[in-house]
């Protein structure tokens, strides 16, 4: 008896179990399907969250004339009128803080832009020159509005910081490059991680990380397999043939690795068959991250089997740490919560997370491989104290 006959023998065994094929490859299925179809509506694509235009008021009420107000009209023209800014906002000129207002209140306009009266001064004098937000009723244009604006500020403070050094006749040179047509282009891009036009849909988020929680669940098989031997005292036995602890240690660990196995090809290909989920190009990096939290499952249910002394706690305490990864990782919702999110690169599920979005948003290769390389050095922490715990107890009938 060796190590591939404990590994198939193990394998058998948990595959006649039914609650275990429900809980580990109808169950995950079933959710994938009920929160992708609930959620579906907080995530999707980009046409989704980017609105087609946004009906944005500019008040120049209090303006003072002279030549930085010009070059400003005239930079604030050339800037919303430039193209990827026209087809996003659709402009309206107000003289009165009051019309806009009013405007805002009833639905015409989306967001306000007030250019301060000092505006052109501190343009001219080469200070900080920032606009004044009046915001309207959805959060999105809100803050869409704000980000082109605040694009623009940059960009004059950017020239003013030159002005500063070069001296004004800077601003002589960009007038005349806006008079001549040369500041009709824009550096402004409304983009996504990876492919262009794409972000990841409620499925394809779920999907990724339900298969990393259920794949940590066979852990939890390993754990009830080690305690299962003892409890029969069918480990008495085992132990009694010309075999060694290790062999069989090693034997059920391989039975429960290869159900992991079984179990993501089974989750990934049916979302891609039943739910139309893109998993990406990256067929080969799918399956290292899916042996790296293989692995992490296989060291979590043995770390947790050698410490608890039931299978009732030991079941109880890995079924917590899994859920509270997965919470902490944003697996059930995203946490816009800095404190959570840094505590959450410390889990498996976020790095797991993380690589399968990465690899559905076909990302370089480098931000693939950076996610994959910090999962498996969580991986390789929790190894070293399954180790050091397996070292010290062993699995032996006591």
């Amino acid at each position: 008896m060796n190590i591939w006959h404990i590994c198939i023998f193990e394998l058998r065994r948990i595959l006649k179990i039914r609650s275990v094929v429900l809980n580990l490859f109808i169950l995950p299925l079933l959710l994938i399907f009920i929160l992708g179809t609930a959620l579906s509506s907080t995530m999707g694509t980009a046409d989704d969250v980017i609105p087609v235009i946004v009906r944005v008021g500019i008040i120049h009420s209090n303006i003072e004339s002279g030549e930085g107000s010009d070059t400003v009209n005239q930079a604030l023209d050339t800037f919303v009128n430039s193209p990827v800014v026209a087809e996003m906002v659709k402009v309206q000129n107000f003289t009165t803080e009051e019309e806009a207002v009013h405007s805002l209140r009833t639905g015409k306009l989306d967001f306000a832009v007030m250019i301060p009266s000092d505006f052109g001064q501190n343009v001219m004098m080469g200070k900080e020159a920032r606009l004044q937000w009046i915001r309207g009723k959805d959060n999105t244009l809100n803050t869409l509005g704000e980000t082109l604006f605040t694009r623009f500020t940059d960009e004059w403070n950017r020239q003013m910081a030159i002005t500063k050094v070069l001296g004004p006749e800077v601003i002589a040179a960009i007038a005349s490059a806006s008079e001549s047509g040369m500041a009709n282009s824009t550096s402004i891009a409304v983009t996504n991680p990876g492919k262009t036009g794409t972000a990841y849909s409620a499925s394809q988020y779920y999907a990724a990380s339900m298969l990393a929680m259920f794949m940590l669940y066979s852990g939890m098989t390993t754990s009830t397999s080690l305690f299962g031997e003892r409890d029969n005292k069918t480990l008495i036995r085992l132990q009694a043939a010309p075999i060694g602890n290790g062999v069989i240690f090693a034997g059920k660990i391989a039975g429960n690795s290869l159900l992991a196995f079984l179990q993501a090809t089974t989750i990934i290909l049916m979302t891609y068959w039943l739910y139309g989920v893109d998993w990406g190009t990256h067929p080969w990096y799918i399956v290292l991250t899916c042996v790296c939290i293989t692995l992490a499952s296989m060291t979590l249910g043995v770390i947790v089997a050698l410490v608890c002394k039931s299978t009732a706690s030991a079941s109880a305490t890995l079924q917590g740490i899994i859920v509270a990864m997965t919470f902490i990782s944003g697996g059930f919702m995203p946490i816009p919560i800095d404190f959570v999110q840094r505590l959450s690169q410390f889990t498996v599920n976020h790095w797991a997370l993380q690589s399968f979005l990465r690899m559905m948003l076909d990302a370089p290769v480098a931000e693939i491989l950076y996610n994959i390389l910090m999962l498996g050095l969580v991986c390789a922490v929790l190894l070293f104290i399954s180790g050091m715990i397996y070292r010290k107890a062993g699995y032996r009938y006591e």
